[in-house]
């Protein structure tokens, strides 16, 4: 499909953007030390945080990547929004509280509180990095694709404005701003979806049930892409992508448990000043996450219905539906806010990759903490390197549906990361040498299996599933507990463990 330059949409995208920039200018002036940078000292109220938590998880997967997914592939793209949702019971259950009581600043802190291992600290920064990376091309692409139809620009220069402008922002604020620009586009993005949804059930004049119910007895539902139909009830049945249930059990599997192993999410958890608090944030979280993929759902088959899709690029499914239903000033304020979305989560993740570098490696591992101001200046480098990297990786990855590249990043996180952090947390007998080599084992594998499969490989694959993650998080548990418990001699036992909430 062919976009040209929008007026309106341009104007509406250059007062968000500006506002952001603001913002984060404004924020600035609080910035002072590591810890402001970070955690925004700690100090943000349970609500904003929450909410907080809803804008950095809500992402370009789920406004783009799964409307998409949805219009594409029917019930297989809906699983996405399930697993996504799911994952935060364990984040509510397992990980919040316990969190909260040992964090400081990053993933590698919360096993460190055990080991005080810098070898354990220097794998935790590499997973760490390596999984925010991973979940930042998804993001450089959808910035890339929302640009196109947004201002005419082509999708590269959408990618390398979100990577400049979210540069500015995180090396300028860090976590002071990024918290409030996710809590107002938290806020922003549930209204749009409402919105959507509404105009989609309006303009159809059916009710949420009847829309639904029409699709599921439609014998001939379109399926985007090409000339091929299929009953309703194939549509919304497992199968349209995901043709082997393996396949569907794994992209489960690392979805549910990924959630709690993702760099920027966990590093949230240190945001709020006790671990009450945090479990408060994961309730609110859940709440407007829910009703926000409940959502989604609309917005998918909204878009299969009138078929507003572009075949080349499902990650524009829901702007295209937008303008649609309300014209050039609706599809100017939905991407808009879909680029809002990009700009803090992007933030977020970069964020968490200099914490990784600077924090984890500079301050601890190489032992240079005493210069704060330094230390802060590291850090900064850091976020504008890894904006740099993930401009390029953006570059690279486009074309591709970026709900189904994050389904990617959260089984290497649930493989690398969710081992080491149970074991760390409530296994007494978990061992320095036990956590490395859960951690390195699953993020050799997940990224190993990941190169030989399908997704990679195509026809050709060797490894027959998309997603790695039901062959790679138990590996990764299977090898922390083998190799803890062959650990005799116990100096590396931690002698403490945290009681579940």
């Amino acid at each position: 499909m062919e976009y040209s330059f929008k007026p309106l949409a341009f104007a509406i995208f250059l007062v968000i953007t500006l506002s952001t920039l603001a913002l984060s200018f404004y924020a600035a002036r609080r910035v002072r030390t590591a810890s402001h940078f970070y955690t925004a000292g700690g100090g943000v109220k349970w609500f904003v945080n929450g909410v907080a938590f809803a804008g950095d998880y809500l992402s370009a997967a789920s406004f783009l990547g799964i409307a998409g997914m949805i219009a594409f592939s029917g019930f297989d793209g809906f699983m996405y929004s399930i697993g996504f949702l799911a994952g935060w019971i364990v984040a509510l259950l397992i990980i919040a509280e316990p969190l909260r009581k040992i964090g400081k600043y990053t993933f590698g802190d919360a096993l460190a509180w055990r080991f005080a291992s810098r070898k354990i600290r220097m794998f935790a920064a590499l997973s760490a990095l390596i999984v925010s990376i991973f979940y930042l091309i998804p993001q450089m692409v959808g910035a890339g694709s929302i640009i196109q139809p947004l201002i005419g620009l082509p999708y590269e220069a959408g990618v390398i404005i979100v990577g400049a402008v979210v540069i500015l922002i995180v090396s300028t604020a860090g976590m002071v701003s990024t918290t409030y620009v996710q809590f107002i586009k938290g806020f922003l993005l549930l209204i749009a979806a409402g919105a959507l949804t509404a105009g989609v059930l309006v303009v159809a004049g059916m009710g949420p049930v009847e829309f639904i119910g029409t699709i599921l007895n439609n014998p001939a539902v379109a399926v985007p892409g090409g000339d091929m139909t299929v009953p309703g009830e194939t549509f919304l049945t497992p199968g349209m992508k995901f043709k082997n249930p393996l396949d569907f059990a794994s992209l489960a599997l690392g979805l549910i448990l990924g959630t709690a192993a993702l760099p920027h999410i966990l590093i949230r958890y240190f945001t709020v000043p006790t671990p009450a608090d945090a479990r408060r944030s994961t309730v609110v979280a859940i709440i407007a996450i829910g009703a926000f993929y409940v959502l989604t759902l609309f917005l998918g088959l909204g878009a299969n219905y009138f078929m507003t899709v572009d075949p080349t690029n499902s990650n524009l499914s829901a702007p295209l539906l937008a303008e649609f239903i309300g014209g050039e000033w609706f599809f100017a304020v939905i991407a808009s806010i879909a680029f809002a979305t990009i700009l803090g989560t992007v933030s977020g993740l970069i964020i968490a990759a200099a914490g990784a570098i600077a924090h984890d490696i500079y301050t601890e591992v190489l032992g240079r903490g005493t210069d704060e101001a330094k230390a802060l200046r590291i850090s900064k480098i850091t976020a504008i390197t890894v904006g740099v990297i993930a401009i390029v990786l953006g570059i690279v990855s486009k074309g591709q549906n970026v709900a189904f590249l994050v389904g990617l990043a959260f089984a290497i996180a649930a493989s690398a990361n969710i081992p080491a952090l149970i074991c760390t947390l409530f296994w007494k007998k978990s061992t320095e040498n036990g956590i490395v080599a859960g951690i390195v084992t699953g993020l050799c594998v997940s990224i190993g299996l990941i190169l030989i499969s399908p997704t990679v490989m195509g026809t050709g694959a060797i490894f027959p599933l998309e997603n790695p993650g039901i062959v790679s998080i138990p590996l990764g548990f299977l090898v922390t507990i083998l190799v803890s418990l062959a650990d005799r001699d116990g100096k590396n036992k931690a002698g403490e463990t945290i009681s579940l909430p």
